[in-house]
């Protein structure tokens, strides 16, 4: 199992298929699992919150080694914005 794990939440889409909503990360240490949370389930339609624990998923373009970009520029020679 990896060191760092995706927080999904099911959510049921208009075909009738489930998609996975990524709501936080979790890291596994020697005192246990640490879960972070970027939003919070919703309870489906029994009550229940539901929220599994995947092995992340490489994305194109993305940094390897669970860097997060958050969408910034690495280039600090651009202009401002203002």
């Amino acid at each position: 199992m990896a060191d760092r794990l995706d927080i999904c939440t099911p959510r049921a889409g208009k075909d009738g298929k489930t998609y996975w909503t990524k709501i936080g990360t979790a890291w596994r240490s020697d005192k246990g699992t640490q879960l972070v949370f970027d939003a919070l389930p919703i309870p489906d339609s029994e009550g229940r919150v539901v929220a599994n624990l995947f092995e992340p998923k490489p994305r194109d373009g993305a940094p390897q080694g669970g860097g997060r970009s958050g969408g910034f520029s690495d280039n600090l020679d651009d202009d401002p914005p203002f």
